[in-house]
């Protein structure tokens, strides 16, 4: 599974608590299957693809701390 996470906040701020990463509508990671349906997810809901490109990670799973983006 693949989990997206930034080191920039959502209003552009680069954080300085570390990652940040993609929550559901529960706090909980989102999970992809693959790095093309997390790509198309953020495609979908508002990132440019220069945005993901620059700031953004999709990475395997985990087991590092969490913060939502």
């Amino acid at each position: 599974m693949q989990i997206v996470r930034t080191l920039i906040c959502p209003d552009g701020v680069i954080g300085l608590n570390g990652w940040q990463y993609l929550l559901d509508n529960n706090n909980k990671t989102m999970k992809f299957k693959d790095v093309k349906s997390a790509n198309s997810f953020l495609l979908d809901n508002g990132y440019t693809q220069e945005h993901i490109d620059e700031w953004i990670e999709i990475i395997k799973e985990n087991n590092n701390e969490r913060r939502g983006i």
